[in-house]
């Protein structure tokens, strides 16, 4: 056995204790005394790591801590540190959404809460499901309305982009302020774009989401980060929370799905969550899956979004004339004025390519180029068999 190959193995054995620390944490079980006895002061590092990358160091150190495992190694407070962080930051979360719905329900703005919002309450602790902001939907004609009151009430105005205005509160809660949800991908804008006719008033100025839209959303966000490099094993967990405890799944929405080509998607993710958290059987598929999951970390990562594209534009040539020249919708963020002259679109490539050049971003240019000649046969012909069987 070659050493790349002895490696590959002892990182999907620590892959794998992760995903067991993490399912005993969700289903509330004990951990195994066969994966107890894997836990060695080497491997709880590399889990550190790898927990790190996924933003859920704070539950692996629950399961440390009830399986007794006690150390004064510097590695061991690392955890602790996490486990305490995600208590406070779970609190300061909490305190910053109900002061958001109360200024909104004040000033009649109706609202719709989204993703960790909604789905945190499920969790066995709602410190388990940390985020890093707060995600909320109003109408695009209440938008600036909406940025008006809150700065009223102390929070700063920050960047907008094409479904959003960040906003941070006096506490430094960022607050991700949607004024639509879509996601630049034709198909799932499709139905995204229509999110309000699924909404029902339920109290104050606050709407919620009808169920077949809200599991829609969630695999439809989903498959957008999984196009861009990556969506994390959180993810997978808020699918397996709101199938086994929300008790929904991804069939109540299967219309919607299928209008937006992606009910292939759900169902492959629904039945990874299965294998991961509720130890169905795995297959070279999963496994497959899985691998690509854990390489992206939460936010993904470049090599993985440019081999995604790659593996679509089937060579480097053809993916940097891409780049290079990208298409009227997504030149339309960058440059508006094409929403009144598409004619110039011409002029706008001259434009960004001048930028790429000449205006510092030339060496990222170059990076990226040498990052799509590096991403390998081998990853580029995985993530394309992974892409035909979900479907996308």
């Amino acid at each position: 056995m070659n050493a790349e190959r002895a490696e590959d193995m002892e990182v999907t054995a620590i892959q794998d204790i992760f995903i067991k620390m993490l399912r005993s944490e969700l289903t509330g079980t004990e951990l195994d005394v066969s994966v107890k006895e894997q836990i060695t002061p080497d491997v709880v590092s590399a889990l550190y790591s790898l927990a790190v990358r996924h933003d859920l160091a704070h539950i692996v150190a629950s399961s440390l801590h009830k399986c007794g495992f006690k150390s004064d190694d510097a590695i061991y407070a690392k955890f602790n540190q996490k486990a305490v962080v995600s208590v406070y930051r779970n609190e300061q979360m909490k305190y910053a959404f109900a002061q958001i719905c109360d200024i909104f329900d004040q000033a009649s703005i109706p609202y719709i809460p989204l993703k960790g919002s909604v789905i945190r309450p499920y969790y066995p602790q709602e410190s388990m499901r940390m985020s890093c902001d707060i995600d909320i939907l109003v109408k695009e004609e209440n938008l600036e309305e909406t940025i008006d009151t809150l700065v009223r009430k102390g929070f700063k105005r920050g960047d907008k982009n094409y479904h959003d205005v960040s906003l941070l509160s006096e506490a430094g809660v960022h607050l991700e302020l949607h004024f639509n949800i879509q996601e630049n991908i034709d198909k799932l804008d499709a139905v995204l774009k229509d999110a309000w006719q699924y909404a029902k008033l339920t109290d104050g100025s606050r709407h919620k989401f009808t169920v077949d839209f809200f599991v829609f959303h969630m695999f439809a966000h989903m498959s957008y980060h999984f196009l861009s490099g990556g969506c994390g094993i959180k993810s997978l967990m808020d699918i397996w929370i709101m199938e086994h405890k929300m008790g929904i799944t991804y069939e109540c929405a299967r219309e919607l799905l299928e209008k937006a080509g992606i009910y292939r998607f759900a169902t492959e993710i629904s039945n990874l969550t299965e294998v991961c958290f509720s130890d169905n059987p795995k297959d070279d598929f999963s496994n497959m899956l899985l691998s690509y999951i854990f390489s992206g970390g939460v936010y993904g990562t470049s090599q993985n979004r440019i081999a995604v594209k790659k593996s679509k534009a089937k060579s480097t040539l053809l993916y940097a004339l891409q780049r290079l020249f990208m298409p009227y919708k997504s030149m339309v963020f960058l440059y508006p004025i094409l929403h009144k002259l598409p004619i110039l679109l011409p002029f706008c490539w001259i434009s960004r390519l001048c930028k790429m050049l000449f205006g510092g971003k030339a060496n990222h240019t170059i990076r990226e180029l040498k990052t799509v000649h590096n991403v390998s046969d081998s990853k580029t012909n995985s993530i394309s068999q992974i892409c035909e069987r979900l479907g996308l």
